[in-house]
């Protein structure tokens, strides 16, 4: 049973090729280069124009219930992320390894959830979730924003450590939460700007180390 309502709308694999060949490169100690990952992950509006429409809040939960729900790599699977995340996970057909969903929450703001392996043929030991700005010109997150505060809390009082970070370039916010061999990174940025102060959650990637 779905930890969430089941959304079973159906894509095709090409519609969402443009989630699905995001980069994987990234290592263990690496920080994912946003700009890098933005071009990747960016969904045209015609990708999720099959998937049910949620709200912001609904998707945070969703994720939210991932990383609490990923123990270890048998986690990372589309049976499993679909079983805690209630959505449809679409496989390539040519690559199990490959896979992942996308759905709209508003006209300009779409999300994408996404496994990643190190290598292609290894199985994914990450997943990816972004949202994806239709506009590409630092949309207003107003609508979409997912408080760091609301992720701070649930994953504290399911026992991660939790410790607060600036990027290389010192442009970008993002925290740090860890439990066991479970690790999620959460990248944030302005509501009304992208200079504004950085309290929205726009990209989480979830990571096993065992």
């Amino acid at each position: 049973m779905h930890a969430f309502g089941a959304t079973t709308s159906r894509i095709s694999w090409p519609v969402l090729l443009c989630i699905l060949t995001a980069s994987a490169c990234a290592t263990k100690h690496e920080s994912l280069s946003p700009a890098k990952e933005n071009a990747a992950m960016t969904v045209e509006a015609s990708t999720a124009t099959n998937q049910p429409v949620h709200t912001a809040q609904d998707i945070s939960k969703r994720v939210l219930a991932l990383i609490e729900g990923i123990r270890d790599i048998h986690d990372i699977s589309p049976a499993k992320i679909e079983n805690i995340t209630g959505l449809k996970i679409e496989v390539n057909p040519e690559n199990s390894n490959d896979y992942g969903t996308s759905g709209k929450l508003t006209d300009t703001w779409y999300y994408g959830l996404r496994a990643m392996s190190p290598d292609a043929s290894d199985k994914p030991n990450r997943v990816l979730f972004q949202l994806n700005d239709q506009t590409h010109a630092d949309a207003d997150m107003g609508p979409v924003c997912m408080p760091i505060e609301d992720y701070s809390e649930a994953l504290t009082a399911a026992g991660f450590a939790s410790r607060k970070m600036r990027n290389r370039l010192n442009t970008q916010d993002y925290w740090e939460f860890t439990r066991g061999g479970v690790g999620a990174t959460v990248y944030l940025r302005g509501k009304s700007d992208s200079k504004d102060t950085q309290t929205c959650v726009s990209m989480v990637v979830i990571e096993t180390y065992i």
